[in-house]
């Protein structure tokens, strides 16, 4: 009967501090991440939009351990909103893309997108005419992308 409490205690324990993790955990349910990746170390940038928090990276010149540019900051509500209402995510995960012009020296673009428990990844060049029903949502995202990366 010791042995039978004891483990019960032990497995109580366990699953309060497992609980506590889970629920102290800030993951956000809506994340994007979105970048370039070219050929030669051209460019190797990434986007991060979670929540309100944005944070961009871009690594030249082959050097994958220090960002050469390096910005975070908090997305303003009405350009997140924006943002979100120019996705059709039904569409996204529809698309089934994976381009490899870095394979050649070339460029890809890519965006991950995690909607709840769902996510979908897509690699893509930047004209492909498939990208038609998410068009909006591309442009807007390289235009916020393109705004973090010349900022100063």
């Amino acid at each position: 009967m010791r042995r039978y409490l004891g483990f019960a205690f032990i497995v109580l324990v366990l699953g309060a501090c497992a609980k506590s993790i889970i629920e102290d955990s800030n993951e956000s349910d809506f994340v994007i991440k979105a970048g370039t990746v070219c050929g030669w170390c051209a460019q190797n940038d990434t986007l991060t939009i979670d929540g309100s928090k944005i944070r961009y990276v871009n690594f030249i010149q082959c050097n994958t351990t220090n960002p050469s540019v390096k910005k975070t900051g908090e997305i303003d509500q009405e350009s997140l909103n924006q943002l979100k209402a120019s996705l059709d995510f039904a569409e996204f995960k529809k698309l089934d893309m994976n381009s490899c012009n870095v394979c050649v020296d070339g460029c890809d673009d890519w965006i991950t997108i995690k909607n709840g428990v769902e996510s979908h990844t897509i690699r893509f060049s930047r004209n492909d005419p498939k990208l038609q029903p998410i068009k909006a949502f591309v442009e807007s995202l390289s235009s916020l992308k393109e705004k973090y990366r010349t900022a100063n």
